[in-house]
């Protein structure tokens, strides 16, 4: 029997069933696929997400499917931003990542991310800053293991959730030194 593979592709229009299935994974699960979580009901566009949407003007960025090939099994997504603002970068960071409910709590995030840091290097995405909700304890693990520090923390409207505030520089070294490429 051979183990499933999983691995980081970039955004491939054969992949948008599979996408659609994820999202509507998440919809039922009560959750935001773009990494909200519970604090933001599906189709309600909040003051915050508006700012989040409106920071990003004048960016450009990359998605990655992080898939299980052999079963075409869509587990997780996840985008480089460039050109941001300081601004743009503490309201958004300039990554973010989800994970398809039912395989959460695998690891699959860590790895995908690790996976990802060799192209945000070719990129010239060094270092990330990510963002997520204070009460987000499965984001912050992740950002923990990935070697993040956390910078701070903010409320950006009245009414809002706290969002913290990290920079991950780790995961880079971590990538330099086992990356496939460089090792070649």
């Amino acid at each position: 029997m051979s183990k499933n593979k999983e691995s980081l592709i970039a955004w491939d229009p054969a992949w948008e069933d599979a996408v659609q299935q994820y999202k509507e994974e998440f919809r039922k699960a009560g959750m935001d696929w773009e990494g909200l979580g519970p604090h933001y009901p599906i189709g309600k566009e909040t003051l915050y997400w508006k700012l989040q949407k409106d920071s990003l003007a004048g960016c450009s960025s990359s998605t990655y499917l992080y898939v299980r090939e052999e079963e075409k099994r869509l587990l997780g997504m996840l985008n480089l931003r460039r050109g941001q603002t300081g601004e743009s970068l503490a309201r958004m960071g300039n990554i973010g990542f989800s994970i398809r409910p039912c395989e959460q709590g695998k690891g699959y995030a860590v790895r995908m991310l690790r996976e990802a840091a060799p192209l945000s290097m070719m990129q010239g995405i060094i270092p990330w800053y990510m963002v997520c909700l204070a009460d987000n304890e499965a984001s912050r693990r992740v950002i923990a293991r990935l070697g993040g520090r956390k910078q701070g923390e903010t409320v950006w409207a009245a009414g809002e959730p706290a969002v913290e505030k990290y920079v991950v520089y780790d995961v880079f070294l971590i990538a330099f030194l086992y990356c496939p490429w460089y090792n070649e």
